[in-house]
């Protein structure tokens, strides 16, 4: 059973096994677990009796002080929450009043739709990569998880390509001043959802050949990284230079 600290290997009934405290803590301590008929204990001592020492901490610093990380979950939770329905509500207005159907409000939709997916795909990978601790079993990771990251960078990616969309538009509305707006609106879909999934296909295939470790949420070579990053720069950097010449 992974804890997502240690790996418990199996055990028979009544059996008590131990754990030395993850390299991460720098801490020579040790965890226990006792396996009932019911499943595993919780551990004993908590890991963060176990584990941390005063060399882990600033002076002054207390135990609390390192349990911020739910409450960071909770309010990134309740900010995608809240612009997942806002966005939601914004996508039917547009949608269902035939008034509001224009080339400028489908390139808004599109970037709405990306950015509801992006808050989507965060409820998922939280789900899969958090709330069950018996998912996943050491080094054994399912493909499933792996996709789900890949669909949220997708997601994230799509974010900045249909900003650059917007910017590229109303640059085009104030300096040409006869355009077609229906050919324009396919090559900016084009744009918009083609040119990520040209970066994340790059993306997974270097994390497949070069760094298949966990589910594809770590970073140890900076290059991979760096190809979805890369991307990021250049459309805020373009987006930038647009918005300066208008």
């Amino acid at each position: 059973m992974w804890d997502h600290l240690n790996c418990w290997s199996p055990a028979f009934v009544g059996e008590t096994a131990s754990h030395n405290c993850p390299n991460f803590f720098k801490s020579e301590g040790k965890v226990y677990r006792n396996c009932t008929d019911t499943g595993w204990t919780d551990p004993f001592p908590p890991y963060e009796r176990a584990c941390f020492n005063e060399t882990l901490h600033l002076p002054g610093e207390s135990h609390d002080s390192h349990m911020y990380f739910p409450y960071v979950k909770t309010m990134y939770t309740a900010g995608y929450a809240l612009s997942l329905i806002s966005l939601t509500i914004a996508v039917a207005i547009l949608c269902l009043f035939r008034k509001l159907h224009c080339t400028r409000n489908y390139i808004h939709i599109q970037l709405f739709v990306s950015f509801i997916l992006r808050a989507t795909f965060i409820f998922i990978k939280d789900s899969v990569l958090f709330t069950d601790e018996d998912f996943y079993h050491c080094d054994d990771y399912p493909v499933v998880c792996k996709l789900v990251v890949t669909f949220s960078n997708y997601c994230i990616m799509a974010n900045y390509s249909w900003l650059l969309v917007e910017g590229h538009y109303l640059h085009t509305l104030v300096s040409i001043s006869f355009f077609s707006k229906k050919k324009h609106i396919w090559w900016y879909i084009i744009m918009g959802w083609g040119l990520p999934i040209i970066v994340i296909v790059s993306w997974g295939l270097a994390k497949y050949f070069y760094e298949d470790e966990g589910c594809w949420e770590t970073r140890v070579h900076d290059w991979v990284w760096w190809i979805l990053r890369l991307p990021v720069l250049l459309f805020i950097i373009v987006s930038a230079t647009i918005a300066g010449d208008n």
